[in-house]
């Protein structure tokens, strides 16, 4: 895999040098777009899980203030899931990356005629570029931190222009060119979760909860990524503290299906002193789990912006090579995060350290609704 990737881009960066004499100028307009006269318009986000999360505010934002716009997005098959019953979207096209898949792709996308296409990742992307350039037709193009390639857009906006700092306030930007008050729409936007998904989840956390206790405490064991892994023997150690600090909330542990043997591990070394998520629950499904947690402990992964999108407090764990802090920190958090001295792994973080932040927060919430 490490390997895969660089290759990728290479053959991308390839491609665009041989494709760019090719390409179409645009215009660099400064008013805004007519949107009376659009009916439906594409935007483009084929990345992770988290990046489709911190999406979310853009579309609610859009169809508050044009809701006769219809939304179509294309997603990778990672944010998939977290999307592919959502009611937002007209229709929902998935780039996988393949040669022949992708050339079929384009080709529908162009078929669709949008009115309007909105590039949502905040820097320079062949692939977006390219599926842009030939999606488009005559419509316009918005993108958002763009360089090098800003000059293949309509409109383009950078991250310092003092609208603001965090990847949800800038990638709300886009917005801009089609006259909607950014400063008025909602940052928190959670995933679309059925009735019946709730319903059902419901009965999962009233099971994790024991009778004499007030609340949940969310800790996610997994990661996407080794280097974001925190080690077991510290999960269970923080566990113990969480069991007696905070004694009136009950600890429910959230795994991937593929770690499914670390909440095993962490549970036989705990007992009936923790709880595990059911097997096999899907993206929606642990999204609702979630959003009935009073807080979540959990490493860098894309659960801690579901959980910002309910309004629910996390304690995020982070090594240092985390980039871009600032702008992916937890969204309107004064704390809760806690930064590991190692730039490679979280392995020097104490369970201590985690607890102290879980108390933090729990205390300024208490601060906040007094």
């Amino acid at each position: 895999m490490s390997l895969l990737k660089p290759a990728e881009h290479c053959f991308k960066s390839l491609f665009l040098t041989c494709a760019r004499p090719f390409l179409k100028m645009r215009r660099q307009l400064n008013s805004p777009l007519d949107v009376a006269g659009m009916s439906r318009v594409l935007f483009l986000r084929p990345e992770k899980i988290g990046d489709m999360v911190i999406s979310l505010p853009v579309f609610d934002a859009l169809k508050k203030a044009h809701p006769h716009v219809r939304m179509s997005v294309l997603a990778s098959p990672r944010s998939l899931p977290l999307i592919k019953n959502d009611p937002r979207f007209e229709k929902i096209f998935v780039y996988d990356k393949s040669v022949f898949g992708s050339l079929k792709l384009l080709r529908n996308l162009r078929k669709e005629n949008f009115d309007c296409i909105l590039d949502m990742i905040d820097n320079d992307s062949a692939t977006t570029l390219i599926c842009s350039q030939y999606v488009s037709r005559h419509a316009p193009t918005i993108g958002i931190g763009k360089g090098s390639h800003a000059q293949f857009y309509d409109f383009n906006h950078s991250h310092d222009d003092g609208i603001g700092g965090h990847i949800i306030d800038n990638t709300l930007k886009l917005l801009l060119p089609l006259g909607v008050d950014i400063d008025r729409a909602s940052r928190f936007a959670p995933p679309y979760v059925p009735d019946e998904v709730n319903t059902r989840i419901d009965m999962v956390l009233r099971s994790a909860k024991a009778p004499d206790r007030i609340g949940i405490i969310g800790v996610n064991l997994s990661a996407g990524q080794p280097n974001r892994m925190w080690p077991l023997d510290k999960f269970i150690q923080l566990i113990d503290l969480l069991n007696q600090q905070h004694a009136d909330h009950a600890v429910l542990l959230i795994v991937a299906p593929s770690d499914r043997s670390r909440a095993v591990h962490v549970a036989s070394a705990l007992g009936d002193r923790v709880s595990s998520i059911p097997d096999g629950l899907n993206l929606t499904e642990v999204s609702a789990v979630i959003s009935g947690c009073d807080l979540l402990v959990s490493p860098d992964t894309s659960l801690i912006h579901i959980a910002r999108s309910f309004d629910v407090p996390v304690v995020g764990l982070y090594n240092r090579a985390r980039k871009n802090f600032t702008r992916w920190q937890p969204f309107e958090q004064p704390d809760g995060f806690v930064v590991a001295r190692d730039k490679d792994k979280l392995d020097d973080i104490a369970p201590e350290q985690v607890a102290a932040q879980v108390s933090n927060v729990f205390q300024r919430v208490a601060r906040a609704v007094r």
